[in-house]
């Protein structure tokens, strides 16, 4: 028995691209334009994982997202939600509300999705015994395989915690985070094994810079490289950044982009080092 996949795209040649696409790698396929009928096909058609774009006439693909997380049927159905929107603000939305994984299609590749599909059907929907699938190294990227190491992200907003996590996962780092600098601090007393670090300047009670200066004055610590961020783009705040030990500084809102590009760089200087 294949695996079933729903797509709801609203436009018809690119889900007709994306439909053959995912049809070739052995999946059984169904697509619909438009909320109202995507939902009726979710319904009916009973899928194993649902690709779900964001900007749809109607009902958009948030409220979509929504009204499926609030039924039992499909609580745990694998959801991927993806957009055109360069901000990728509603894919940081759509993260909130419980999609499994989000993408950028302006980032990925239709052979690039399904590798997503294949990962995430994989790791969350039953197995289908009659369903033979190729090795998981022929399906996914090399940045799949093995896992890269830990990140410790401390931030208190769950919006943009929410965003900076997924990032990482989606390079494939574990992730371990704290919403204030006292938990932070308490989880750096225990625990050292991290590759890097994304501290927030403001956060409560012990922030970003103050965490770096006790970082630089342990031996077990000092090595982790830090990057800060910010929304706070005066030259004051990124010059006590950099005088307390950060590695990187970065403004709020980034590009997905540029949180990937400046937090290899930091992570590639440390092995080197």
């Amino acid at each position: 028995m294949k695996y079933k996949i729903l797509m709801i795209e609203d436009d018809e040649i690119i889900a007709q691209i994306y439909k053959n696409k995912i049809a070739d790698e052995g999946y059984e396929v169904e697509f619909a334009i438009d909320g109202e009928t995507g939902y009726d096909k979710l319904v009916s058609f009973k899928p194993d994982l649902l690709l779900l774009d964001m900007m749809l006439p109607g009902i958009s693909g948030i409220d979509l997202l929504k009204k499926v997380r609030c039924e039992d049927e499909f609580k745990d159905l694998p959801i991927i939600a993806f957009s055109g929107d360069e901000t990728n603000d509603v894919l940081v939305e759509a993260k909130f509300f419980g999609a499994s994984r989000v993408l950028s299609k302006g980032e990925f590749t239709p052979s690039q999705i399904v590798a997503r599909i294949t990962e995430t059907l994989t790791i969350c929907a039953p197995r289908k015994e009659e369903f033979v699938i190729q090795t998981l190294a022929e399906w996914l990227p090399p940045d799949s395989e093995p896992r890269a190491g830990r990140v410790l992200v401390v931030e208190d907003d769950p919006v943009i915690m929410t965003l900076v996590k997924d990032i990482m996962e989606e390079e494939n780092f574990d992730v371990v985070t704290a919403t204030n600098g006292r938990e932070a601090y308490q989880i750096l007393n225990s625990d050292n094994n991290f590759v890097a670090g994304i501290f927030d300047v403001n956060v409560p009670f012990i922030e970003g810079p103050d965490m770096i200066r006790h970082m630089k004055t342990e031996k077990r610590l000092m090595r982790i490289p830090i990057m800060i961020m910010t929304s706070d783009e005066s030259l004051r705040v990124q010059a006590e950044s950099f005088s307390a030990g950060a590695a990187m500084f970065i403004t709020k809102p980034f590009t997905r982009a540029s949180l990937k590009t400046m937090f290899h760089t930091i992570v590639n200087e440390r092995i080197q080092v």
